[in-house]
């Protein structure tokens, strides 16, 4: 009898941590929305609008810190650092080079973000 329970408990508990260890289809996908919110940094910094670039680039950065965790590599953390001196350059600012430049780090890390995805 307790052979019997213990057997039981014990294939309740596999199956119960075998569910638990398998990635639910409802986890989200960091990776792809850093990708999403840094296109869109790029298309608000290829317009020149300074603000708009910062709000995606940072939620980019959320959204890839986060990723890091999922997925430990290092082109999610160079991105991420891309990322970052690009918001520095754009923060507070409204001269076009700055801008520019900033737009093209958010490109670099765009690029090292579809690395990992590919």
């Amino acid at each position: 009898m307790t052979s019997r329970r213990l057997m039981t408990l014990s294939v309740s508990l596999a199956l119960g941590l075998g569910v638990l260890a398998q990635p639910s289809r409802a986890q989200e996908n960091y990776l792809e929305q850093a990708i999403t919110e840094t296109r869109a940094a790029i298309d608000a910094g290829k317009q020149s609008e300074a603000s708009s670039f910062v709000e995606h680039a940072d939620e980019a950065i959320d959204h890839a810190r986060s990723a890091v965790w999922q997925t430990p590599v290092d082109p999610i953390r160079k991105g991420i650092k891309y990322l970052r001196k690009a918001v520095k350059l754009a923060k507070g600012t409204s001269f076009d080079k700055r801008i520019a430049k900033a737009t093209e780090q958010a490109e670099l890390a765009l690029q090292q973000f579809e690395t990992v995805k590919h």
